[in-house]
C-alpha cells in the first residue's frame, strides 16, 4: 500500500511540474520561435512544389495561387530536354566516389594523428588541418590553372580527385569522437598481434562509423548541389551534373522556365531526403562526440 501511495504522489508530482512547464513563458516563446522557423522553411518549399505543377502562364499570370490542374507535363519535359538521366549519373559518379576517397582520408588521417595526438607535432598537425576549415578560399583562379596544367579540368576524374581533398571537417568530427573512445580498445589489439592496418579498418573505423557516416551525409549534399564548381571545371554537355543541366537547359538571355527548374529540383533530392531521414540519427552521437573531443 504504501509503495502505490508513493508512486501516485509520484505520478501527481510529474504531471504538475509538466503542466507548470507546459505554461512556463520561456517553453511558450522557445516553441514559438520553432514553429516560426519551421514555417519559414515551408513556404519556400512548398512555392517550388506548387509552381512545379504550374504551366508557364500560370506562373506569371498567378505565381502563388494554385493550379487548376496538376500537370506532371514539366517533370517530364525536365528529365527529357534536360537529359537529366545523364545528369543524373554524372552527380552520382563525382559524388559517390568523391565521398568515397574523402572517408577513405579521414579514417586514414584520424588513425594516424591519434596516435600522435599528444605530442607537439600532432598537435601543430591537427591544427594546421583544422584551421583550413576557416580560412577562406582565395586561390581558385590559381586552382584552375592547376588543374589545367595536370590534365584534371574538364573531365570527371580531376572533378573527383580535387574534390576528395576537402576533408579538414570530417577531420575534425572523426578526431573529436575517437578521443571518446579508451586508449584501451586499441591497445588489445595491439597485445593481441593485430597490425595498424588492422586495427585502422576492424577497429577503428566501426567505432567512428556514426561520425563518418555524418560527414559523409553532409558533403555528399554539398557536392551533388554544388553549381559554382562545376561550371567552372565542366564545359562539355554530356559532363554536365544535374545543378548544371537544370541552370543551363531551362535559362534563357531574358527569361528562366522555373516551373520545369522546380520539378527537376523536386525530382533530384527525393533520393537526398530519403537518405538524410535514415541516417539523422548519426548526427547527434557524432556531433556530441566532436564537441566532447
Amino acid at each position: 500500500m504504501r509503495y502505490l501511495d508513493r508512486r501516485q504522489k509520484m505520478s501527481k508530482i510529474n504531471k504538475t511540474k509538466k503542466l507548470n512547464s507546459a505554461w512556463n513563458p520561456l517553453n511558450i516563446s522557445g516553441k514559438l520561435v520553432v514553429y516560426l522557423y519551421a514555417l519559414i522553411l515551408l513556404i519556400p518549399l512548398a512555392f517550388a512544389v506548387i509552381t512545379a505543377f504550374k504551366t508557364g502562364t500560370e506562373r506569371v499570370v498567378d505565381p502563388l495561387g494554385i493550379p487548376e490542374q496538376f500537370r506532371l507535363d514539366n517533370f517530364v519535359i525536365a528529365w527529357e530536354q534536360g537529359d537529366l538521366l545523364n545528369a543524373t549519373k554524372n552527380s552520382v559518379v563525382i559524388a559517390v566516389s568523391t565521398i568515397a576517397l574523402q572517408l577513405a582520408s579521414i579514417v586514414f588521417v584520424t588513425f594516424h594523428l591519434d596516435a600522435i595526438r599528444d605530442t607537439k607535432i600532432g598537435n601543430f598537425l591537427y591544427m594546421l588541418i583544422i584551421s583550413t576549415m576557416f580560412i577562406p578560399s582565395v586561390s581558385g583562379v590559381t586552382s584552375l590553372m592547376l588543374r589545367r596544367n595536370l590534365g584534371l579540368y574538364n573531365n570527371l576524374i580531376g572533378e573527383i580527385l580535387c574534390g576528395a581533398t576537402g576533408i579538414s571537417f570530417g577531420v575534425f568530427v572523426a578526431s573529436g569522437f575517437l578521443r571518446t573512445i579508451p586508449r584501451e580498445l586499441k591497445e588489445a589489439a595491439q597485445i593481441d598481434g593485430a597490425s595498424d592496418f588492422h586495427i585502422m579498418t576492424k577497429v577503428i573505423t566501426p567505432v567512428i562509423k556514426p561520425a563518418l557516416i555524418s560527414v559523409g551525409i553532409l558533403n555528399f549534399t554539398g557536392i551533388w548541389n554544388n553549381t559554382t564548381g562545376a561550371l567552372l571545371t565542366l564545359r562539355d554537355e554530356e559532363l554536365y551534373t544535374i545543378p548544371m543541366a537544370l541552370l543551363l537547359n531551362f535559362t534563357q538571355q531574358l527569361s528562366v522556365q522555373y516551373e520545369v527548374v522546380f520539378a527537376g529540383v523536386i525530382m533530384t533530392s527525393i533520393p537526398l531526403i530519403i537518405v538524410y531521414c535514415r541516417c539523422q540519427k548519426y548526427f547527434v552521437s557524432a556531433m556530441a562526440g566532436s564537441v566532447k573531443g
